[in-house]
């Protein structure tokens, strides 16, 4: 099969969109896997739902893909903001994450969130983004558009917490500017991209 014919089907099987998972259910999981007390473990992300992007001490769960054209134009992305409108008011509701909380904001212009932004995420409503705490991890809904190959994707990035909200444990002593190298190393280092249909292990 020539690039020309897979473009061509993948245009047809996502020409309507595509529900993956279910964004509320991976919210339940993940705070009844970390429970009321705090813990420096990272869950078994395969705990949470599938299918999942496992990258360690992080996670990506894909919730719906679509295709972004309309019209021949790749530029348009309207097919999934109504899934991840519904989501956002449910996980507001649940977890908090409303303009009231100042310190659940995702700045596109630096760390996450401009790692985010490079790889083609779509604001949603300014100043704040989606954002959830939940013990020393941070949920953030992508609502991305991958313009080379015209397909809108949703996800739920789970990543560290101080990925996007850092707060010093011990301001101004060596351990703590060597503690926030490593997270910039670490986030710096992470794929913020993803693809579907996922490929796995035994395929």
């Amino acid at each position: 099969m020539n690039e020309i014919e897979i473009e061509i089907n993948v245009e047809i099987d996502l020409d309507i969109e595509q529900r993956i998972s279910n964004g509320l259910s991976i919210m339940h999981a993940l705070e009844r896997v970390l429970g009321k007390r705090a813990t420096d473990k990272t869950p078994e992300w395969t705990d949470l739902g599938s299918p999942v992007i496992d990258r360690g001490k992080y996670a990506i769960f894909p919730l719906a893909v679509a295709s972004a054209r309309k019209g021949g134009d790749s530029g348009g992305a309207e097919r999934l903001p109504a899934i991840s409108h519904g989501l956002r008011r449910r996980c507001v509701h649940l977890y908090g994450g409303d303009d009231f909380h100042s310190e659940l904001k995702l700045d596109a212009a630096d760390g996450y969130g401009r790692k985010l932004a490079d790889a083609g995420a779509i604001g949603t409503e300014p100043p704040w983004q989606c954002l959830w705490c939940i013990q020393r991890f941070a949920v953030v809904l992508v609502h991305s558009v991958d313009r080379p190959h015209a397909l809108e994707t949703l996800a739920l990035h789970i990543v560290p917490i101080d990925w996007v909200w850092y707060r010093p444990r011990n301001a101004g002593t060596k351990r703590e500017a060597s503690r926030c190298r490593r997270i910039v190393k670490e986030r710096n280092a992470a794929d913020v991209v993803w693809s579907w249909p996922l490929s796995f292990p035994d395929e």
